[in-house]
């Protein structure tokens, strides 16, 4: 008897489980430097499915903007974004909204530029849909490569990060002296790729300087 009761209770155990919520999402932080290009990213996944992705992103004198994606079953379902590009010589605020069906194909789109609402050519689209598989791509790749995210501000012989912790930086001899200098200047924030390490984290690439503290927040875009 005692028997039989133990064995109803493991298959209901069993039950339970297969019938249990799945794991929620993982956020991993990363970032890349190309030419003027400068991109922190945050990714998640689901049981080892990409689900979403935000971004912040500088392009030197060709403006800033800040991206949040979603993708379901692994396929683009959704992208926003929202910032300052460059047009006719001058910075101009601009916000794309785009939603896609499993097949990749673009079911609605809006596009502001000032005060301008303007459509997508289906080139634009096709451009910010393989876009965005690429920013996945290459943010999966740096993670590979255990780059993380570093943000701190130069106080006396200190970086002090965001959790207001001390740290001791060394920076790679790719940075050059001159940026290094002008990084080590009192009270310089600085967002940094890199890879953290105990008594020192080594920094890789600069991403983003500011004058003053600053920290860097995960963009939210989509209400999805």
């Amino acid at each position: 008897m005692r028997f039989k009761l133990w064995v109803v209770a493991l298959l209901m155990a069993l039950v339970g489980c297969s019938s249990g919520k799945p794991p929620k999402p993982v956020t991993h932080t990363t970032a890349f430097a190309a030419g003027d290009y400068r991109a922190v990213y945050w990714l998640d996944s689901q049981q080892g499915q990409v689900i979403g992705l935000a971004e912040k992103t500088w392009q030197g004198d060709y403006g800033q903007y800040r991206s949040e994606y979603a993708w379901r079953a692994g396929s683009l379902r959704a992208l926003k974004r929202e910032g300052e590009k460059l047009v006719d010589n001058r910075l101009v605020p601009f916000s794309t909204h785009v939603r896609f069906d499993a097949n990749g194909e673009p079911v609605f789109q809006r596009y502001h530029q000032g005060d301008a609402l303007l459509p997508l050519d289906s080139a634009t689209l096709s451009r910010l849909y393989q876009e965005a598989n690429q920013i996945q791509r290459q943010a999966q790749a740096q993670l590979a490569n255990n780059v993380s995210v570093l943000q701190a501000q130069r106080q006396g012989e200190y970086w002090v990060d965001c959790d207001n912790d001390r740290q001791r930086w060394a920076f790679s001899e790719a940075i050059g002296p001159s940026v290094i200098q002008r990084l080590n200047q009192p009270g310089t924030f600085v967002i940094a790729g890199g890879s953290p390490s105990i008594g020192r984290d080594h920094i890789a690439f600069v991403v983003h300087v500011e004058d003053g503290k600053l920290c860097l927040q995960r963009p939210r875009l989509l209400d999805e």
